[in-house]
């Protein structure tokens, strides 16, 4: 299996809505249910998203995520206060 990282432009939206879960947590839970949603559906249509490609989008998620958290919070990172 090949995951495949930052392929098209939605990569850009993956990783800016990952930033943005870092302020407002509801969205990782919208993320998650649309790309759910999204790998159901396009299983049933001629071009089959592939399981690699789903991974691939939520490690893009994560990314935006991680940096922003350190970004934002790096005192808990470097273990101060």
């Amino acid at each position: 299996m090949r995951i495949v990282v930052f392929d098209d432009r939605k990569s850009l939206a993956h990783l800016g809505l990952g930033i943005l879960s870092v302020m407002w947590p509801w969205i990782w839970i919208i993320f998650s249910v649309y790309e759910i949603v999204e790998f159901c559906l396009k299983k049933r249509k001629k071009r089959r998203e592939k399981i690699g490609e789903f991974i691939g989008d939520l490690v893009e998620f994560l990314v935006g995520a991680g940096v922003a958290g350190m970004l934002l919070c790096p005192s808990s990172i470097l273990g101060i206060g």
